[in-house]
C-alpha cells in the first residue's frame, strides 16, 4: 500500500504549499518505505522530486523551496513489485489537455488487458505501475469529455479493481476513491487550503481540520471556484454509498497508524477493543502482556485489561528500521527483524509472557522475537493474534500475494505454533474482529481471512506480478 497526500491554495496568498505536502507525506511514511515524491504546479508549469528511500532523506529545504506553487501532490509508497525510477510517483504526464499528475494507492486487477488494448491504439509505457495506466485512460477520455472530473467517471468505468489516488491539473486538484471505498481517502482544511491524505493523522500534524471521508465512488474536484463532487453511482444516497463500502480490514489491524480515523471508526479504540475479545476467546495463564511494537501495543493494552495482567514492555523497537512486512524479499525480511528488536531482559526473565500482536502473515517476524524471548530468560511465550489466520493471497496491494507466503494456508494452528515456537497459540476470530468496529459506518474487505474477493479477481491467468493463479 501506498500514501497519498495533496494540499491546494485556494487564495492569492503565497503559501509553502511543497512543505505542507512534505509534512503531509512524512506522517504517512509508515504506509510504505521504498521511495517518496512531490510534484508542484506554479501557474501551470509542473515540477517534480522523487527518490528511492525515505521522505527525510530525500526532501531538504534547498530542494523544497525550488518547489514553488499553489497547488502539489506527494506519494509515499511500499514495494510490492519491482516498479525502477521511472515508476516512482507522483507520475507526470503532458497531454493534449495540458499537464496532469497522479499519485495513487491502487491495485487493477484488468491491467495488463488496458496496457495491450492502450498500445494497439498508439499509447507508450515507460514503467509497469498501474498510475500509468490511469493516467493514459484519463488522458485519453478527458479530449472527449467536457472536464476532467467526467474524463475520470469514464477512467473508473474502464478500470476493475480497487484504488484511492490524488490527481492534479493545471488548475484543481481532484480524489478520487473507488466504488468499493476499499482505500482510505480524507478531505480536510487549514485556512484556505484544503488537503488530501490517506489518514487524517497526516491532518493532526498539520494542524489542520478533518472534514470528512470521501466516499466511495466519490470525485471530489477543488479549486480556487470551490468544492464540486461526481459519483460513480448517483443514484445512491450519500448514506447508501458509505453503508455500501469495504474499506480493508488490514486497515484497523496493520496498515493505519493508531492516531488514524477511518470511516468513523477510530483505529486505536478498534485495536482496543479486539484486544479484549482476544482475551474472552484465548485467555492464557501469564505474568505479563507484551506487544509487539509498535502495531501491536493497543491489542496488547485491551488484552492485558481483559485478563486483568499486566502490561508492560519487553522489546524495545529501533526505530530507524522499517516495516518488515512491506520488505521485498524474505532475505530483507529476516535481516529487518534482527535489526528491529530487541529484548529488555529484566523485564522478561523468569516470567511467563504472553505477546501480542497484529497479525501473522508469514511468520518470520513472530519466530525470531519468540526466540529472542526465550533467549533472554522468558520462561514461556504465549502467542496471541489480533487478526483471524491469515489464508487467503491478496491480490488488493496487500505485500502477501501467494500461497506460498502463508503458513495458515496448508498448515493448521497447532503446527504454526510449533513453527514459531510458541507455547501456545490463539488467534481472534473473523466475527470478533468485526464487532470490534462498533463504529464503522461501511463494510470491510477481509478477502485474505474469508476468500471473499468483494472487488473480484484478476482475470484467470498465471498473473506476472503475483506470480500465483486465479480462477
Amino acid at each position: 500500500m501506498s500514501g497519498l497526500f495533496g494540499a491546494i491554495n485556494t487564495s492569492d496568498r503565497k503559501s509553502d504549499i511543497a512543505k505542507t505536502v512534505y509534512y503531509g507525506i512524512f506522517s504517512l511514511q509508515h504506509r510504505g518505505q521504498e521511495s517518496a515524491g512531490i510534484a508542484v504546479n506554479n501557474n501551470g508549469t509542473f515540477m517534480v522530486h522523487k527518490q528511492p528511500g525515505m521522505v527525510a532523506d530525500i526532501f531538504d529545504d534547498v530542494t523544497l523551496s525550488a518547489l514553488g506553487g499553489e497547488c502539489a501532490i506527494g506519494h509515499t509508497r511500499g514495494a510490492d513489485k519491482v516498479i525502477g525510477s521511472d515508476g516512482i510517483q507522483p507520475i507526470l504526464i503532458k497531454s493534449r489537455v495540458g499537464n496532469i499528475a497522479l499519485s495513487s494507492d491502487s491495485s487493477i486487477l484488468n491491467d495488463d488487458e488496458i496496457r495491450d488494448d492502450l498500445k494497439n491504439q498508439g499509447a507508450i509505457f515507460q514503467t509497469n505501475t498501474d498510475s500509468e495506466i490511469i493516467l493514459s485512460l484519463f488522458s485519453r477520455n478527458r479530449i472527449g469529455t467536457e472536464d476532467s472530473e467526467h474524463a475520470l467517471l469514464e477512467t473508473m468505468k474502464n478500470i476493475k479493481g480497487v484504488y484511492s489516488f490524488v490527481l492534479m491539473t493545471e488548475d484543481k486538484l481532484i480524489g478520487v476513491r473507488d466504488p468499493y471505498g476499499m482505500r482510505p481517502l480524507v478531505l480536510g482544511k487549514k485556512g484556505d487550503t484544503y488537503m488530501l491524505s490517506s489518514e487524517n493523522c497526516a491532518f493532526d500534524a498539520l494542524d489542520a481540520e478533518l472534514i470528512r471521508d470521501i466516499e466511495p465512488g466519490e470525485i471530489i474536484s477543488i479549486s480556487k471556484e470551490g468544492i464540486n463532487s461526481l459519483y460513480f453511482d448517483d443514484a445512491k444516497t450519500s448514506e447508501q454509498r458509505v453503508k455500501d463500502g469495504n474499506v480493508c480490514i488490514f486497515e484497523y489491524v496493520y496498515v493505519a497508524r493508531p492516531d488514524s480515523v477511518i470511516d468513523e471508526m477510530s483505529i486505536f479504540d478498534s485495536r482496543y477493543k479486539t484486544g479484549q475479545a482476544l482475551a474472552k476467546e484465548h485467555p492464557c495463564e501469564c505474568d505479563l502482556v507484551i506487544g509487539a511494537p509498535d502495531s501491536g501495543n493497543a491489542a496488547a493494552l485491551g488484552f492485558a485489561d481483559g485478563l486483568g495482567v499486566p502490561f508492560g514492555m519487553g522489546l524495545l523497537k529501533n526505530r530507524y528500521v522499517g516495516r518488515t512486512f512491506i520488505k521485498s524479499t524474505q532475505e530483507q525480511r529476516e535481516l529487518a527483524v534482527r535489526m528491529k528488536f530487541a529484548v529488555l531482559k529484566t523485564q522478561v526473565k523468569d516470567k511467563r509472557i504472553a505477546i501480542v500482536d497484529d497479525s501473522l502473515v508469514r511468520g518470520t517476524t513472530t519466530k525470531h522475537i519468540i526466540r529472542f524471548l526465550k533467549d533472554n530468560g522468558a520462561k514461556e511465550v504465549h502467542v496471541r493474534l489480533a487478526s483471524p489466520e491469515v489464508k487467503f493471497p491478496c491480490c488488493y496491494g496487500v505485500n502477501a500475494s501467494t500461497n506460498a507466503d502463508l503458513p495458515a494456508t496448508r498448515m493448521t494452528v497447532e503446527e504454526i505454533r510449533d513453527m514459531i515456537g510458541a507455547d501456545s497459540l490463539g488467534y481472534i476470530s473473523l466475527k470478533s474482529l468485526k464487532e470490534a468496529l462498533p463504529t464503522i459506518h461501511c463494510g470491510t474487505c477481509s478477502a485474505c481471512f474469508d476468500g471473499n474477493y468483494i472487488a473480484g479477481k484478476p482475470c484467470p491467468k498465471t498473473d506476472s506480478v503475483h506470480n500465483v493463479t486465479y480462477n
